[in-house]
């Protein structure tokens, strides 16, 4: 069974730098869940300029509020367009903020013109995706959390929910990349329109992977789990054995490879934490591959949505949301003899006669 784990992405996650030198399992992109939130950083100048939404009034700082709203069944930016348009009609409504991948909803409001926030998720849940506020942030309390992002940028580029994210961490994966990739393609690889295309897309893998691991270790300090003695031990050994290396050869291995040896030992560490929780708390009893996939599947999105994603640093926030844009449903939505291209729901609902959950679930199967 650890050996399927491995194969279903957990080993791929934070880990690809090590993958890259010692390759001896085939991961996935399941580990991949975890995507950019924009978070409430900078919210006032985004205030200044409403989006989507032409009769939206602009908050007075003492006024300005922000709703975090739990949402279901969003799947594509036909998702998007049908939530913001669902709220248009909400007086007070600065800008609207979808995260389709944590499964959440950002509202910048005037809690003197929207005193109730429960109708914010009630016309969410009645355009077709189940809603729920999960959190109410008052002026103050924006103001207080734009500070202390700034404040933990210095050391943290991100939190996922009490896990932080050490910029130590992103730049030591960060200058690793670089150096794997000029190496390979040579010291000007980074260099014009394509370079810095290319550096921003490592970015971007760079944090997906860190948060992706960040959400499961997340996951595991919530239940107070701790390795069993001797595990990281006997799972080194075997690690090392599998490579025919003594601990000295392979030290010296990831030293010349430019990872420094320590942070691969607390990379491997986590690795080993991750597949040894998931092994005996999440896929008990399951021998099933197939299961065993979407067993870890469930667990992991559901502490991906529970443990909600804030970017400290502006500039990776930035890189990753850009690099994540959603697009339309690629594939036909098909559901009781209806046939749309190109995710239109409304349309799917208007064809087929079906609800526009129905529609999502379709498009998500194709």
């Amino acid at each position: 069974m650890f050996s399927r784990i491995l194969q279903i992405g957990v080993v791929a996650l934070s880990l690809a730098l090590i993958v890259a030198l010692f390759t001896t399992t085939k991961s996935s992109d399941t580990g991949r869940f975890a995507g950019s939130k924009e978070n409430i950083s900078n919210i006032n100048e985004k205030l200044k300029s409403p989006k989507g939404n032409p009769s939206a009034t602009v908050a007075t700082d003492s006024n300005l509020a922000q709703a975090i709203i739990a949402v279901q069944g969003m799947t594509c930016s036909g998702c998007i367009s049908q939530i913001k348009a669902s709220l248009a009609g909400l007086d007070g409504i600065s800008d609207v903020d979808v995260d389709l991948k944590n499964g959440q909803v950002t509202v910048a409001y005037d809690s003197a013109k929207l005193e109730d926030t429960g109708r914010i998720a009630a016309a969410i849940s009645a355009a077709g995706y189940p809603a729920r506020l999960k959190q109410n942030l008052t002026a103050k309390q924006i103001e207080n959390e734009n500070r202390l992002n700034v404040s933990r940028s210095k050391k943290y580029i991100a939190r996922v929910g009490d896990w932080e994210i050490l910029r130590a961490d992103y730049d030591t994966e960060l200058n690793h990349a670089r150096h794997r990739y000029q190496k390979v393609y040579g010291a000007d690889v980074f260099e014009g329109n394509r370079g810095r295309a290319l550096i921003t897309d490592i970015k971007s893998q760079v944090v997906l992977r860190l948060i992706d691991e960040g959400v499961q270790l997340n996951e595991i300090r919530k239940s107070n789990y701790n390795l069993p003695p001797g595990t990281l031990k006997k799972a080194f050994d075997s690690f090392l054995k599998q490579r025919s290396m003594s601990p000295e050869e392979f030290k010296r291995t990831v030293n010349e490879s430019g990872l420094d040896y320590d942070y691969f030992l607390k990379k491997f560490e986590n690795r080993v934490t991750i597949n040894t929780y998931v092994e005996e708390h999440i896929l008990t009893g399951l021998s099933n591959e197939q299961n065993a996939q979407q067993q870890y599947a469930d667990w992991f999105n559901n502490a991906r949505l529970l443990a909600e994603t804030v970017y400290y640093d502006k500039e990776i926030k930035t890189i990753v949301k850009s690099s994540n844009r959603p697009s339309g449903c690629q594939s036909s939505c098909t559901q009781g003899g209806g046939t749309v291209k190109s995710g239109d729901q409304n349309a799917c609902v208007r064809k087929s006669g079906v609800s526009a959950s129905d529609c999502r679930k379709a498009c998500t199967r194709q």
